[in-house]
């Protein structure tokens, strides 16, 4: 538990708020104490505070007082309800979606520590993915594309350089990485951006059907041809064709493919004649293409004919800043497809998410968050939710040292983060959050867990 953390405690039982007091303070809580709904307003108004406890049925207007005081001025405070009715529906009726969870009367150490760390939890984890959210903003002009990274910036750069130049470009980057949407976007940037987009994978095609795919064919050309068919680089004519895992074309195709750009046409499988093909390739890959090349695995000629403009990705291990804001737009999605609310993720979940090693890219991140929302039992999806890697024996932790940088890359692409929006709102905390999408209270909670607490007072 973070020991800066604040409780308002609000019982007007002086022996029970007591005891609740001791207890609070041996789990390491900074404890502020009301003994009545009366009492406890000014302090909501005028502290800053990470969670009130109340109980229901007190003097001067009563819990319920206390939660519409909070949800009016702080929102985002949760609120746990100390109650001795067996039934909270009918307890606290027509505010029950104001408060964080509740306690039965009488209640032991454990469970009001459970309530708290509960409650706080599923509070930290809102916190982070709003601000996540923030930080892993669409780039205005690919709103297909997500990340806030330097390394994640200086890609979007490379896009913006390349897309309209119009040569051939090839996009080297690992398994899952986003390969078809850099594709997306080049195309996008570029002239011919008016004009289709074809996509095809070389490896899910039959190699006995690939040139028929790629190139067409005419009716009668061979056995099943019943009726001609237009071919993929046909289809891109002044557009563009993403070939992705192009290393998979076989030696026919590399040698047709060739002769097409180079005549800017393609003839039909059984045709007498070609049909213009104009199309900006665009091709992409997981393997050395070099390599490929020198072990005559792939024609040299067409490599240069490919590579005329390189864009590497960088693996999702060399941006861990983009790691948080990816899964939390995943859950997002995966919320509004099942009508499901999940909040965001626990501390431990977003250290285990920052600390593995992604072998298989955005796409594995990915499959971990839907498997995590899946078995969530709750608003939160915690570690142990969490399956990384092919299997739980299997996590695939990223070396020691890695880890550590990727954690306190992250708090320090956050804290640079939060500082930039003070400075473009000089210091006003107020606007700042605005800016931000968050209440002034979570800032202000943010900051001090980041250490810019001083700022708050700027």
């Amino acid at each position: 538990m973070n020991s800066k953390e604040r409780i308002l405690l609000v019982e007007d039982d002086d022996d029970l708020r007591a005891s609740c007091r001791q207890v609070l303070l041996g789990a390491g809580y900074e404890v502020l104490e009301a003994c009545d709904a009366r009492a406890a307003e000014p302090l909501i108004l005028r502290e800053l505070l990470d969670l009130v406890i109340t109980d229901l049925r007190m003097p001067n207007g009563g819990g319920e007082h206390v939660v519409r005081t909070v949800k009016g001025a702080t929102p985002d405070v949760p609120v746990v309800v100390v109650t001795a009715y067996p039934t909270v529906e009918s307890a606290v009726s027509g505010f029950r979606d104001g408060i964080a969870d509740y306690i039965l009367k009488p209640f032991t150490s454990d469970q009001l520590i459970e309530a708290i760390h509960r409650a706080l939890s599923t509070k930290h984890a809102d916190d982070s993915s709003t601000l996540a959210r923030r930080m892993g903003a669409h780039a205005p002009d690919m709103p297909f594309m997500l990340g806030g990274s330097p390394a994640f910036r200086a890609l979007l750069a490379d896009i913006r350089r390349i897309a309209p130049l119009d040569g051939n470009a090839l996009v080297l980057g690992e398994t899952g990485s986003g390969k078809e949407l850099v594709a997306r976007a080049i195309h996008s940037f570029s002239k011919r951006k008016n004009h289709p987009l074809v996509v095809v994978n070389c490896a899910a095609i039959p190699e006995n059907l690939l040139e028929a795919e790629l190139f067409g064919y005419e009716r009668g050309a061979f056995t099943g041809a019943n009726a001609a068919k237009t071919g993929l680089l046909e289809e891109a004519h002044e557009g563009s064709l993403f070939l992705d895992e192009v290393a998979e074309l076989t030696a026919p195709a590399q040698a047709k493919l060739l002769r097409a750009l180079e005549d800017k046409a393609v003839r039909r499988v059984g045709a007498v004649r070609s049909r213009p093909a104009d199309a900006r390739i665009i091709a992409a890959t997981h393997k050395n293409l070099a390599q490929a090349v020198e072990e005559g695995r792939f024609r040299e000629d067409l490599f240069y004919r490919l590579s005329v403009l390189d864009i590497r990705l960088p693996p999702l291990r060399d941006r861990p800043e983009d790691i948080l804001p990816l899964a939390v737009a995943f859950l997002d999605r995966f919320c509004k497809e099942s009508d499901r609310k999940v909040v965001g993720f626990t501390e431990e979940a977003v250290q285990r998410l920052v600390e593995h090693s992604w072998p298989g890219n955005v796409r594995e991140l990915q499959n971990a968050v839907q498997k995590g929302f899946s078995r969530a039992e709750g608003s939160v999806i915690t570690a142990d939710d969490l399956v990384l890697g092919r299997s739980p024996a299997a996590p695939h932790p990223a070396p020691v040292g890695t880890a550590q940088r990727h954690t306190k890359a992250v708090a320090e692409f956050e804290r640079e983060h939060i500082k930039e929006a003070l400075e473009r709102n000089e210091g006003n905390v107020t606007h700042a959050a605005k800016a931000l999408g968050v209440h002034r209270t979570t800032l202000q909670r943010l900051m001090k867990r980041l250490g810019l607490t001083g700022a708050a007072e700027s």
